[in-house]
């Protein structure tokens, strides 16, 4: 099984995709980076855009927070392949000189937080900030018997990445899905 990391594709050619901004700032922003269920969110909660600055709504979203936001119509493709592995979680996308609304969005808390980093297969450092040091990967390596049956994660040593399986891969590029850029991961 092959996987890949997974990220909003910002290349030259998504210029004019929009970015959303959150219409009330949220307290913990990184609350979807720990892989626990959320059970207090704001099923009102607004995102704007500016046309001024970005006209094209694609299927993977960028935002401010880095979240990972997939629409509706995504969602409905990935089906069962993801639907273990996440809570969806509800979002609005506006025009913030307007005030309409795009098709539904949804944030993805993804849930599995895997133990499958190889370092051996890995290219990474370690940055040392107030006295303690981090990890930081440039380029991951993962073992792929520790995923599992899981098309999309992330990995306990590095919260914030996000990998999905080749199948995954598969229904974004079959389907065009707008917004989606991936590097391909060595497996072991």
């Amino acid at each position: 099984m092959q996987y890949y990391e997974m990220m909003v594709d910002g290349g030259k050619r998504r210029e004019n995709d929009i970015i959303a901004r959150p219409c009330v700032e949220v307290k913990d922003k990184n609350v979807l980076y720990e892989g626990v269920f959320i059970n207090d969110w704001d099923n009102d909660m607004t995102f704007e855009y500016d046309p001024k600055e970005g006209y094209i709504v694609p299927e993977y979203l960028c935002n401010v927070y880095g979240w990972s936001i997939f629409s509706g119509k995504s969602i409905k493709l990935f089906g069962d392949l993801i639907s273990s592995d996440v809570q969806l979680l509800p979002i609005k996308i506006v025009n913030k000189n307007t005030g309409q609304e795009t098709d539904k969005y949804f944030v993805i808390n993804v849930l599995p937080f895997l133990d499958a980093l190889d370092l051996k297969n890995s290219i990474y450092d370690y940055l040392g900030t107030g006295g303690k040091k981090r990890l930081s990967v440039i380029k991951y390596g993962i073992k792929k018997e520790k995923v599992g049956k899981h098309h999309i994660f992330r990995l306990k040593e590095s919260q914030f990445a996000l990998f999905v399986s080749e199948e995954f891969y598969k229904v974004v590029k079959k389907n065009k899905m707008a917004g989606c850029d991936f590097l391909k991961v060595k497996t072991s």
